[in-house]
């Protein structure tokens, strides 16, 4: 009788299977993190319309935008803050206690009657492409408004009360709060909010300026304030700021976007006075005069949200005067929409 033999895979035809497979893989691999990073970056787009609708609901409710940094004495409060309630948060909102406490002094005695609101971490702050690593304890964000285009923008330190030129700015030193009637620029020419990237934190460290090692956006360089009446256009600081050494990164600040509620530059604020997705300068004072820039993990560029409730993405190749002019609410700058 004839025996029955089978014939088996050898063990080229088994690499070569293999070889195919690994092949394939390779191929698929970056269409599969495209199209996830597709689905984080609207995600992240749908947070700031949803940022924008609040923007929109609070001016109408109110008569104008909340300010982007609430007075001193440790009340340094965001725009999102006051947003809460138009953000579908009314239970937090509620929930604080807006005396005179410390939102953002860790361990500071009047600071614990808003303990829980601080630690609170919400969505819709958070961009999905940016990973955190600041462990804190406290709620983070990556969305920040837009102060203006001059390194005094933030404060108007100085007795500059006019050096707030943007949407969003402190008005602990006098300034009002703007609505849409101010902003003769147009809305649709005018920049809300944008994106920044997170800094870090090691070693439970909280208060320093330690960049990301994925990216230099959230690298702040040390650079002194230009001067009272130089710090009102963007173009001295800018120079200062690009020439500044990597090395040399201002310390006694906060990590960026270490806490969600807080209006200063680090967290709540943004400038342009650098482009997107480049370094941030600081003159090391609590209350900054310097360029915190807009950044994000998007390839080639940032989200922005602008004061009509549109959502665009600019270039991080944008030219800087269009970038400057995208940051006042008045300056008159004429902008072509292919500009950016």
């Amino acid at each position: 009788m004839r025996a029955l033999w089978k014939r088996g895979f050898t063990l080229i035809e088994l690499l070569v299977v293999i070889a195919i497979i690994a092949v394939l893989i390779a191929l698929l691999l970056p269409a599969v993190q495209a199209a996830r990073e597709a689905a984080r970056r609207s995600q992240c787009v749908n947070n700031l319309k949803q940022i924008g609708i609040a923007m929109h609901n609070y001016h109408d409710v109110n008569g104008g935008l909340p300010w982007g940094h609430g007075y001193y004495g440790w009340n340094d409060w965001s725009a999102a803050v006051l947003m809460l309630g138009y953000l579908e948060q009314g239970p937090l909102y509620n929930a604080i206690n807006f005396a005179n406490a410390s939102p953002a002094c860790p361990g500071c005695s009047t600071n614990n009657m808003n303990l829980t609101i601080q630690r609170a971490s919400l969505n819709v702050l958070l961009c999905p492409s940016d990973p955190d690593r600041i462990q804190n304890g406290y709620g983070h964000a990556n969305y920040s408004g837009n102060a203006g285009n001059c390194p005094n923008c933030f404060f108007g330190n100085n007795g500059e009360v006019g050096a707030p030129n943007g949407v969003f700015f402190s008005v602990a030193n006098g300034t009002k709060t703007v609505g849409f009637r101010d902003i003769t620029d147009g809305l649709s020419q005018t920049a809300g909010f944008s994106e920044k990237v997170k800094g870090q934190t090691v070693g439970g460290t909280t208060d320093s300026y330690l960049p990301d090692p994925l990216t230099p956006s959230s690298a702040v360089r040390s650079v002194a304030a230009p001067g009272a009446g130089v710090d009102l256009t963007p173009n001295p600081y800018y120079a200062s700021c690009q020439a500044a050494s990597p090395a040399s990164l201002a310390g006694g600040g906060i990590a960026l976007g270490a806490y969600w509620f807080d209006g200063h530059p680090e967290c709540g604020m943004y400038n342009h006075v650098m482009p997107p997705n480049s370094w941030n300068c600081s003159d090391g004072n609590v209350n900054d005069i310097g360029a915190f820039a807009a950044s994000s993990r998007h390839s080639g560029g940032v989200n922005v949200l602008f004061c009509d409730g549109s959502v665009r993405f600019v270039k991080s190749s944008v030219a800087n005067t269009v970038w400057w002019a995208l940051g006042t609410r008045g300056g008159g700058e004429v902008v072509s929409a292919d500009s950016y």
